[in-house]
């Protein structure tokens, strides 16, 4: 497991908690520790100078990568100050106080980090909060090999060794329409041992356990009733990037992964309304879901563009530019114009935007609208 950038805490609040923290964040080569212990004003200078000099031990032996932050304070406090800051939170002591701790702050999987306990010991690391979007339960089966620990998942999925729609859509950075329900349709449905169809529409890593893999020639039997073997699969969900399927079914959950990357170029103060509709057509003609669009890129000096910006804020997607030297680097395998060379300084936009988005894996050549040019990519999984 990559854990670089996770943005980790970890929180103790005894001795043997704050060394086993330290042998965390050694293993983990990061992590921010947190020492919560409130100290009486008569016994602050001496307790702190026994911490000190056991911190200084601890750290010989881990090479901490960081130093310890103490706190002062009550651990129902604090906790409220930092809950948001951090992707995965550790809690060195007894669940319980943990449970106290955070259930105020609780809001939903989407919004939660990923919260994990383990006792001083480090026995037993337990996935307790947002264990599949958040991604605890990945965590603590990577934490309990690192101190070999037991890990204690309790999400129904994997103690049934199956997957889930949810992991399935994290793992491709997947959208679903009503994502709550009907990932606890199809969860439920894994879970007590029900057929669920999964149609994979391309070249997707997916774990596909517990689910009934069909086939193009599935789906279309489905669509026509010609299978009398497939009418006990009650629920289907399809992977695909693709705005129009060839087959209806009611049964269909569409899962669309964020794969797609577009390259755009466009006039000074083109009307956003345009660039909007624009788009719509372009992905209809070309069956692109918009949902699938994970960026949208374009050359520098459109970084201020009011269309562009207000695009990727209607797709709720990131906005990233090139310079010219990143774009004439490559804009020569592509279409050339003399009068984009002119005004922005190289031979095309949309096309080398898509290119360098995608890595170089271009899928549809620029179209143009009404002074604007559109060009995809594709990222590949």
């Amino acid at each position: 497991m990559n854990t670089e950038n996770n943005k980790i805490a970890i929180i103790c609040i005894t001795e043997n908690g704050k060394k086993l923290a330290l042998e965390m964040q050694n293993k983990l080569h990061e992590g921010d520790i947190y020492f919560v212990k409130r100290e009486k004003s008569t016994e602050l200078q001496e307790v702190c100078k026994i911490s000190n000099d056991d911190n200084a031990k601890i750290n010989t032996q881990y090479k901490s990568i960081e130093n310890i932050v103490r706190i002062k304070e009550k651990l129902s406090n604090f906790i409220p100050t930092i809950f948001n800051k951090y992707r995965y939170i550790i809690f060195i002591m007894a669940t319980g106080i943990v449970v106290r701790t955070i259930a105020p702050l609780i809001q939903s999987k989407f919004k939660d980090p990923a919260i994990l306990v383990t006792d001083e010991k480090g026995t037993n690391v337990i996935s307790l909060l947002s264990g599949h979007m958040g991604g605890a339960n990945e965590m603590t089966l990577y934490i309990s090999h690192l101190i070999n620990a037991n890990p204690v998942i309790t999400t129904a999925t994997d103690i049934n060794n199956k997957s889930s729609l949810d992991m399935i859509a994290k793992s491709i950075n997947g959208y679903i329409e009503n994502f709550r329900d009907n990932v606890l349709k199809v969860n439920s449905m894994i879970v007590n041992n029900k057929p669920v169809g999964l149609f994979i529409d391309g070249d997707y890593h997916i774990d596909t356990r517990g689910f009934t893999l069909l086939t193009y020639e599935d789906m279309l039997n489905i669509h026509n009733n010609n299978n009398k073997d497939l009418e006990n699969i009650e629920t289907i969900v399809v992977v695909t990037n693709k705005q129009k399927l060839d087959f209806k079914s009611d049964k269909i959950i569409k899962l669309v992964p964020k794969d797609i990357v577009l390259g755009v170029g466009c006039k000074k103060n083109t009307d956003s309304q345009h660039m909007k509709e624009s788009l719509h057509e372009f992905s209809r003609i070309n069956n692109i879901d918009i949902n699938s669009i994970k960026k949208i890129g374009s050359i520098e000096i459109k970084k201020d563009e009011k269309a562009i910006i207000d695009l990727a804020n209607y797709l709720n997607v990131p906005f990233e530019t090139f310079t010219v030297k990143e774009i004439s680097q490559i804009d020569h395998l592509y279409g050339k114009s003399e009068w984009v060379k002119k005004n922005v300084g190289v031979y095309s936009v949309a096309e080398p935007c898509a290119h360098l988005l995608s890595d170089g894996n271009l899928i549809i050549e620029k179209q143009k609208y009404t002074g604007i040019t559109f060009s995809v990519g594709r990222v590949n999984k």
